[in-house]
C-alpha cells in the first residue's frame, strides 16, 4: 500500500510541475516548447535586431532575456506580453526607451543597461508596478519628474553618467524612499 502512494504521489507531482521543471527556454528550443509551459525565455547573446515572430505564441511569459544583442527599436507587438514583469534589454543598441515597454503594466524590473538612452520620458509613470529601473552606463540628462512618484520604485540604477553638482543634490533628494545608484558629481559638468 504504501509503495502505490509513493507512486501516485510521484505521478502527481510529475502532473503538477513537469512543465515547469524548465525554467529559461532558449530559442532553440521554443519549437517544441508548450506555449501555456513557458515562462521565461533566454534570447541573450543571439545577435538579434528584432525578437524572432516564434517567441510571440508564448503570451504567458514572467521573463524575457534580451541581454547582448543588436536591438535598435522594439514593435507594439511585445505588448501582448501582459503578463511580463522581468525585461532586460541590457547591452543592446536602444536610443530611447520603447514606448512599447510602457503598456506593460506588470512589469517589476526595466534592465536598459549599457544602451544609448538619454531621456526618462513622462510615459514611465505608467509602469506602476516597477520595483528597478537600471539605466546604467546610459547618456542619462531628463529625467521626468513622474520617475520619482512610482509608488513601488526600489532601485534605480543610473551609475556611469557624469552629471553636475546641482543635478546630482536633485537626484539624491528626489529618490530618497527608493536605493539611487549613482556616481559622485562632476565640477568638469559645473
Amino acid at each position: 500500500m504504501k509503495s502505490i502512494l509513493v507512486g501516485i504521489s510521484l505521478v502527481c507531482s510529475v502532473l503538477l510541475f513537469g512543465q515547469q521543471t524548465k525554467h529559461n527556454f532558449t530559442l532553440a528550443e521554443l519549437n517544441q516548447a508548450n506555449p501555456d509551459s513557458v515562462f521565461s525565455i533566454d534570447l541573450s547573446r543571439e545577435k538579434l535586431t528584432t525578437i524572432p515572430a516564434e517567441v510571440y505564441r508564448f503570451t504567458k511569459i514572467k521573463t524575457l532575456n534580451l541581454t547582448k544583442n543588436k536591438i535598435e527599436f522594439l514593435g507594439d507587438s511585445l505588448r501582448i506580453f501582459q503578463e511580463l514583469e522581468h525585461l532586460n534589454l541590457t547591452k543592446n543598441k536602444l536610443f530611447a526607451i520603447p514606448y512599447v515597454v510602457f503598456q506593460m503594466g506588470a512589469l517589476k524590473a526595466l534592465l536598459l543597461a549599457e544602451n544609448h538612452i538619454e531621456i526618462i520620458p513622462n510615459e514611465i509613470e505608467q509602469l506602476t508596478q516597477l520595483e528597478v529601473l537600471d539605466l546604467y552606463d546610459n547618456a542619462v540628462n531628463s529625467i521626468s519628474p513622474r520617475l520619482k512618484e512610482l509608488p513601488n520604485l526600489k532601485r534605480l540604477d543610473i551609475q556611469g553618467v557624469m552629471y553636475n553638482h546641482e543635478f546630482h543634490k536633485q537626484l539624491v533628494n528626489d529618490f530618497k524612499h527608493c536605493t539611487l545608484f549613482l556616481d559622485p558629481p562632476c565640477s568638469c559638468m559645473d
